[in-house]
């Protein structure tokens, strides 16, 4: 008899539209906006080749070695530092500048309206120098590019004053090709080291708010499996109330077939992410399963506890819950960067208010999965989660026990 329940109650559950619409649809729907709003953002994150213009004229020939240079930063390929283009005269470089700017391009790489940052020009010593645009903010990334071209000139200015130091004083050091590396080496006293799991990803915690928000919408499920089991509130109810089965096996057998279609739901919203958005977790889908099932548990008690207050509409009892979800994943960073940066200041101020959101801990167990290299901080979150669970499944007991009819 309980497996009818279930099974009735599962088949009911998948005809009801509004749980289609909240609960698959609405997390298919804005996955695929984001996949839009996010293209080529995080490829556009990464550093690209500095454009520059070199005033290619008798003194850039002069210049002793530095055609290679430029010629070799300017290669195509992994490592390729500068994306230059070549000018006669300084008149030409400042000429070719402004083209970029209003929509030219005689670079290799990046697209039109992106301009050089400057103009490199040798004078008739040999001695380069490097002429930067003005009006460009301290800290954004045309100032960082500036810098580094200043670097690139500084540096090879640098050497070559060593190597005529060392001529001077000491002609035949030259001959000898390890004594010249090591002249001009720079020692490295760094290592790269990746401090995440994965490379970190600007775009990644909006689908982790994502499947937050998709998760805490599956409660439609649970609140509109807990109406129709109440029998003033249901026809269907009022007869399983007179039913064989007893009223905590309806339950059980309720919450069962609710948590089941929500965790459905949430994984189809999950493998739409993890393909078509393309967010990898390295292989560690297995956690992420646990986590949908932990969220979707969650997500059932919150819908169950709301659908068991008595006296209140099911339609203000769905206005409701919406509230809570949308107000949750405000709180999480769903709505743009800005609110993202919102979230982690008001986390980062008030901890408890991280801890009790259940939108900001679902977020926070995918981030963690991603990033982490044990399952530490994922165990900590999903126990959070049930915790939650354990409390809201309690409270709906004590308000559908206390819950009389004088007449069905």
């Amino acid at each position: 008899m309980v497996f009818n329940v279930f099974k009735g109650t599962l088949l009911a559950l998948a005809r009801e539209r509004s749980i289609l619409i909240w609960a698959l649809a609405f997390p298919l729907v804005l996955s695929t906006m984001f996949v839009f709003m996010f293209a080529n953002l995080d490829e556009n994150a990464q550093l690209k080749p500095i454009r520059t213009v070199v005033v290619a004229d008798a003194g850039y020939e002069a210049a002793p070695g530095f055609a290679e240079v430029m010629e070799a930063l300017s290669e195509p390929g992994d490592g390729q530092l500068l994306d230059v283009a070549y000018a006669s005269s300084e008149e030409e470089a400042v000429e070719i500048m402004r083209a970029t700017d209003t929509g030219g391009s005689v670079f290799n790489s990046g697209v039109a309206n992106e301009g050089a940052v400057g103009y490199v020009a040798t004078d008739a010593d040999g001695t380069p120098s490097v002429h930067v645009r003005g009006g460009v903010q301290p800290n954004s990334v045309d100032s960082a590019n500036q810098s580094v071209l200043k670097t690139v000139v500084d540096n090879y200015l640098r050497s070559r004053t060593l190597i005529e130091d060392a001529a001077r004083e000491n002609p035949a050091a030259l001959a000898d090709a390890q004594a010249v590396s090591q002249l001009l080496g720079m020692s490295d006293f760094t290592e790269k080291i990746d401090v995440t799991r994965n490379p970190p990803k600007a775009t990644v915690r909006f689908y982790f708010a994502l499947l937050a928000m998709a998760a805490l919408f599956g409660g439609q499920v649970g609140m509109i499996a807990i109406c129709r089991v109440q029998p003033n509130l249901s026809a269907l109810g009022a007869r399983r109330a007179l039913g064989a089965v007893s009223r905590a096996r309806t339950l059980v057998a309720t919450l069962g077939a609710s948590w089941a279609l929500s965790f459905a739901c949430l994984l189809v919203a999950y493998a739409y992410v993890r393909v078509v958005a393309g967010v990898d977790f390295a292989g560690r889908d297995g956690a992420c399963v646990v986590a949908l099932a932990a969220s979707s548990l969650l997500a059932t008690a919150l819908g169950t506890l709301i659908g068991s207050v008595a006296k209140i509409d099911a339609g203000v009892k769905g206005g409701l819950l919406s509230a809570v979800v949308c107000l949750s994943s405000l709180f999480a960073g769903l709505y743009g960067t800005p609110v993202m940066e919102l979230a982690d200041d008001l986390n980062a101020a008030f901890p408890l208010l991280e801890l009790l959101n259940p939108a900001t801990q679902i977020s926070q167990a995918f981030y963690s999965i991603m990033y982490y290299d044990t399952f530490q901080r994922t165990a900590e979150h999903v126990a959070v989660l049930l915790a939650m669970t354990a409390a809201l499944l309690a409270v709906s007991s004590i308000l559908v026990r206390r819950q009389r009819y004088a007449s069905l």
